[in-house]
């Protein structure tokens, strides 16, 4: 670039997982890009995470939070102390391409409408396919990677998507201010959906950067599925939908829900999609109760969602017929969020 390097921070929140934050770490030192700093947030872990980042890493900026705070709040805590013109977050069982930083950084600075830049983010257990080209959605709330399982894509130029995924990207310093922060109450998944629909309603672009490649060796630390994420991705998309969905489609959620419960069951009783061996696994019993704690916990804070939702009002620029063109887009059908392979 020809002008001076704007400083990016780049925050990881890690909970234990000792190793996966060390290769982390070390990937990220790998950049072509030199104006970064780096903030490690240690989420309450049990291991020696600040030892292990004051002998190897000892540039790094370390949190360490008493608690876990989740993958929101613990991001919250990093952004809040950042001097960057930009952050950039990465989960720490992700690797970074040399060219991950450089990439988004040059794209956002292309164009100063940008308000976050997504990755190309790579499977690593399976390094021909992709984790996630952007984000897609479904019309009741519930997101997903998009172009997930497809080859990788060699972009020449800035492709638009509508979301970002947590998991490795670029946000402008300037879209977060008017706008805010991760939603602490979604504690973890959807809280980047969120975040992602409130920069959209703004009027800010959200692109995937041609260059920008990173591993994901996908829910290392969350697991790829539990009781408990059943829990929050069922509860979580609720609220997105809720805080941010035009009207018109707030209406239709029921019937997009018992929808996509319809498809679900049906995938399971043919042993298809990622969710036959889980439920098999775990019991039926089991996830239906994790189902009725989110739908009861989600009617608990409705109201404040309600609230929040009014509270953006100022903040936006597209209206909800915009928004709607907008989700209609870029819309997921139900066999791609419930992970069914065609």
């Amino acid at each position: 670039m020809k002008d001076a390097q704007p400083l990016v921070t780049v925050i990881v929140v890690t909970l234990n997982n000792l190793n996966l934050l060390r290769n982390c770490l070390r990937s990220l030192y790998t950049q072509d890009y030199a104006a970064m700093e780096i903030i490690v947030v240690d989420n309450g872990s049990d291991d020696d995470i600040a030892g292990m980042v004051s002998a190897e890493f000892p540039k790094v900026r370390m949190v360490r939070l008493g608690k876990n705070h989740g993958f929101a709040g613990g991001n919250n805590r990093g952004i809040e102390i950042a001097r960057g013109k930009y952050v950039a977050l990465i989960n720490n069982d992700a690797l970074a391409s040399p060219q991950w930083l450089s990439s988004m950084v040059e794209t956002a600075e292309s164009d100063r409408r940008v308000g976050a830049v997504a990755s190309i983010i790579i499977d690593g257990n399976s390094p021909d396919v992709l984790d996630s080209c952007g984000v897609g959605i479904g019309l009741d709330g519930m997101s997903r990677q998009a172009m997930r399982g497809m080859p990788a894509p060699e972009l020449i130029q800035p492709k638009e998507v509508l979301l970002f995924s947590g998991c490795a990207c670029l946000l402008r310093m300037e879209a977060l201010k008017s706008v805010g922060l991760f939603d602490e109450d979604f504690f973890a998944y959807c809280e980047d959906t969120d975040l992602g629909l409130r920069i959209r309603k703004a009027g800010w672009k959200i692109v995937v950067a041609p260059k920008a490649y990173v591993e994901h060796y996908y829910s290392m630390t969350g697991g790829k599925f539990s009781l408990q994420k059943v829990y929050w991705v069922e509860r979580n998309h609720f609220w997105v939908a809720i805080r941010n969905f035009p009207w018109v489609l707030l209406i239709f959620i029921p019937f997009f829900t018992i929808f996509r419960y319809f498809v679900q069951g049906y995938s399971i009783l043919q042993g298809e999609g990622e969710l036959d061996k889980f439920t098999k696994e775990t019991g039926k019993q089991a996830i239906a109760s994790a189902y009725f704690k989110a739908y009861v916990d989600m009617f608990v804070k409705l109201p404040a969602m309600l609230s929040k939702r009014r509270a953006l009002q100022n903040k936006q620029s597209l209206g909800n017929f915009d928004m709607f063109c907008l989700i209609w887009k870029f819309r997921l059908p139900v066999d791609e969020i419930i992970g069914i392979k065609k």
